[in-house]
């Protein structure tokens, strides 16, 4: 069997080739997204995953660990051939030897650091490939991303609850019929819209019910157990309660479908209301009259009535309270303006002690600190005739965008301040459209419903005593009445500051109005609305232009973070080091080999006289070919054994050793 090498190291290039591989692939994972289907895999899946990976990384990391070793004994026989049996003082060779077959103490790896300090960082780094492989490919729980068609919303065409009439006297089909909003035309036409049962403005009260007073910076209001920030008021319903089917990217369009709960943002272009349409002021006349029943017929028995006019908008009403009772009472109208669907005034005015409560609403602190202070002589009926008058305009139209809204999934944190596990804010502009001839332009359902919707609250308690209790609940802080209102102090702190749901906001009266009409505007695009039984059916299949976007939780293998590129250093040093040492270590052969067991045995038993033997032979060889070796030889001494571990030098002449230990009749 032949010892001898020819050419280059096949086994040694297959290593190079495995460690390249390891580092490519390595290497490639912290910038590529390998994803492995199934999020929240089992415990027993990713510990045989990592099971799996530790023995692959370790087989492969041996095999080139080994054949590295392999290189470094070869590199020590070429070494030992070039010393053979002159007084060259080459410790190192042994200490080299030693720390290659790794059995060196740890004293000898700190002493001889020097001498075998790239043997050692060699081992290192292969012994640290198994390590950097399972962590490069350890499975990650990350976000996936992935393209979404837009949903279909409301075009705001006409419909049942919101629609152009041909004649604006068209007799009124709705037995609450003063519900309603018209914006007559110069036509003689009309838009109309109707706060019916059925149509998103009949719950405009109720809407006024979901504004958080609380933290409004935070969240605007809520609905559905989501959180609307001020940056997407009047997002459609439709887009956080139907949520779209994904598929996860391994799967394909046919795959397993991502369920809500891997969900963890979706976005859309959509609409909403990006501006307060309400602005409110302190001004207008109130007046107020009262009839002797004895001087009246029963048909004219109407005892009180209350005129306002603000802003240009003129109402008288009949009340059943005094006008100039102790506690008053109050007005409140819309008034479409003629021509502009969404846009009108708002009136308001009261009287006695509801008229403190209006002002307090809009935060009117002079007219309190003239009049609240008269609180308990007005409860006693002492002082009378005090009013109060304010107007709000408001245009819908102007205030309805385009912009990229995102749902966010998240878990909520009690323990701090309250919370919502769904948010959703809007940011301006739009992706690229999808269709060149998309239509961006909404009908005039949007506006005129969200208008209508403050019909019903500026309504409550009509006939009675008008006070809008369920707007005053929003508007004003009610969280302290421990001063009972007597003082003007006590009043002042009924005024409900800063910060507001519109970030336009000046008053609390004017963000509560406002809120009321974007969440109406919310109602335009329901799962229920968007039913054909629906009163606000919609004629037209309308969609956003732009693409959406969605991200979920999905699992991948390796981190995907910068710093796992720390993990390609152990193949990579390892490989430099191959290549190292086989552009460093002699290809021919050599006649000895520190890794064969045979040749160790065959210089341990090596008796004297075979070593001196050996050491002629070589001198003989040498006088006959000067150029074949310079210095002059020298036989072994009995004191010491030139292949004893401890030697220091070497005096034997390798190639006659061989030569005398192979031959029998030296085994006599």
């Amino acid at each position: 069997m032949s010892h001898r090498l020819s050419g280059l190291p096949v086994n040694l290039l297959v290593a190079i080739f495995i460690l390249l591989s390891i580092f490519v692939f390595t290497y490639s994972l912290v910038f590529v997204t390998i994803v492995v289907p199934g999020y929240r895999l089992t415990t027993r899946f990713k510990v045989a995953y990592n099971i799996a990976s530790a023995i692959v990384a370790t087989v492969l990391a041996r095999h080139a660990s080994g054949e590295i070793q392999k290189q470094w004994l070869r590199q020590i026989n070429h070494e030992i051939s070039d010393v053979k049996y002159q007084h060259h003082h080459s410790p190192h060779i042994m200490q080299k030897w030693r720390a290659v077959l790794g059995i060196n103490t740890f004293y000898e790896r700190v002493t001889s650091f020097k001498a075998t300090v790239l043997p050692q960082l060699s081992f290192l780094f292969t012994g640290l490939i198994t390590t950097a492989v399972v962590a490069a490919v350890t499975l990650t729980d990350t976000t996936c991303f992935m393209d979404l068609e837009p949903p279909r919303i409301h075009s705001g065409a006409d419909n049942e609850c919101t629609r152009m009439l041909t004649n604006n006297n068209t007799e009124r089909s709705s037995p609450l019929w003063e519900f309603q909003a018209l914006w007559n035309n110069d036509d003689g036409s009309a838009y109309f819209a109707t706060t019916n049962l059925g149509c998103p403005s009949w719950s405009g009260a109720q809407f006024m019910g979901s504004i958080n007073t609380i933290n409004p910076a935070h969240v605007a209001y809520s609905r559905n157990g989501v959180g609307i920030q001020s940056s997407a008021i009047g997002t459609p319903e439709i887009f956080y309660t139907n949520f779209p089917e994904i598929v996860e990217p391994f799967d394909g369009l046919h795959g397993a479908k991502v369920n809500q709960s891997m969900l963890r943002t979706v976005s859309q272009c959509l609409p909403v209301m990006v501006t307060n349409p309400v602005s409110c002021r302190p001004g207008g006349s109130v007046s107020f009259s009262s009839k002797i029943p004895e001087n009246v017929s029963d048909t004219e028995a109407v005892f009180h009535q209350t005129s306002v006019e603000a802003g240009g908008c003129n109402f008288t009403q009949a009340n059943a309270e005094d006008p100039n009772g102790k506690f008053g009472v109050m007005v409140s109208r819309f008034c479409p303006q003629e021509n502009t669907v969404g846009k009108g005034t708002i009136a308001m005015s009261a009287t006695g002690i509801i008229s403190l409560t209006l002002a307090a609403s809009i935060g009117d602190e002079g007219f309190l600190a003239m009049h609240a202070e008269n609180y308990e002589a007005m409860s006693a009926g002492v002082v009378k005739n005090v009013t109060y008058a304010l107007s709000c305009d408001i245009d819908v139209q102007p205030t309805i965008k385009w912009r990229t809204l995102t749902l966010e999934l998240q878990q909520g944190i009690l323990t701090t301040t309250p919370s919502y596990s769904k948010l959703v804010s809007g940011v301006d502009g739009c992706a690229a459209t999808t269709n060149n001839t998309a239509n961006w332009t909404l009908g005039n359902g949007y506006a005129g419903g969200a208008a209508a919707a403050l019909v019903a609250p500026l309504s409550e308690g009509r006939y009675w005593n008008g006070m809008t209790n369920t707007i005053f609940n929003q508007a004003l802080n009610v969280t302290d009445t421990s001063d009972r209102y007597s003082t003007v102090a006590s009043w002042q702190k009924l005024i409900r500051r800063a910060p507001y749901g519109f970030n336009q906001s000046t008053n609390a009266l004017e963000d509560v109005l406002g809120l009321t009409t974007g969440i109406t505007m919310s109602q335009m695009s329901t799962l229920d609305s968007m039913r054909s039984s629906s009163p606000l059916a919609d004629p037209i299949n309308f969609h956003a232009a732009a693409q959406g976007h969605a991200t979920f939780a999905c699992t991948r293998v390796g981190s995907g973070q910068r710093f796992a590129v720390l993990f390609t250093l152990p193949p990579l040093l390892a490989m430099l080091t191959a290549i190292y040492l086989i552009s460093t270590v002699p290809r021919k052969p050599t006649s000895f080999k520190t890794s064969r067991l045979e040749d160790l045995i065959g210089i341990g038993m090596a008796s004297k006289h075979e070593l001196s033997m050996a050491c002629h032979r070589d001198h003989l060889q040498q006088s006959q070919d000067p150029e074949a070796h310079v210095g002059f030889p020298r036989a072994p001494t009995p004191e010491r054994n030139p292949f004893d571990d401890d030697a220091g030098e070497k005096t034997i002449g390798l190639q006659g050793l061989r030569a005398v230990h192979r031959d029998p009749k030296n085994w006599d």
